[in-house]
């Protein structure tokens, strides 16, 4: 057995576990990033389809309209449904911290409006189906 050869063969096993695992790595931010950006989009597009302008009007009339039928409280329970779906792959860790900050201050603003924040309060029996997204933010 010769002492260098042997030395150049394991210096060389190392380097291509390195190699292999520096790879892997990049691949895994990669498809990380792949995904983050389709959660991104998919929420984005749903907000600003679904809730935007539907929770800016509620915003609006905020002083005069303390009472939602049964419709426009669906949609606010199924906002609190994406909500709780952007908190889970946030908990994942699919949704980076600063866009979740970002998020969550939404969440707080509209969670706050009379109309809004009464729907939060009656969802909170259920708080067990909503991926402890009631245990992220507070309702008072």
């Amino acid at each position: 057995y010769n002492f260098v050869n042997g030395n150049i063969e394991i210096l060389g096993a190392v380097m291509a576990t390195g190699i292999s695992i520096s790879f892997g790595v990049r691949q895994y931010k990669i498809e990380n990033d792949k995904v983050f950006k389709e959660l991104f989009k998919e929420f984005n597009n749903r907000y600003d389809i679904v809730f935007n302008d539907f929770l800016n009007k509620l915003d609006e009339e905020k002083e005069t309209k303390l009472v939602l039928d049964l419709n426009e409280k669906l949609k606010v329970i199924d906002y609190i449904n994406m909500c709780a779906e952007e908190y889970l792959w946030y908990k994942k860790g699919r949704i980076p911290e600063e866009v979740w900050k970002a998020w969550k201050n939404g969440i707080i603003h509209y969670a706050q409006i009379p109309s809004i924040n009464n729907v939060f309060k009656e969802q909170y029996s259920q708080r067990d189906s909503y991926y402890g997204l009631f245990d992220e933010i507070e309702i008072k």
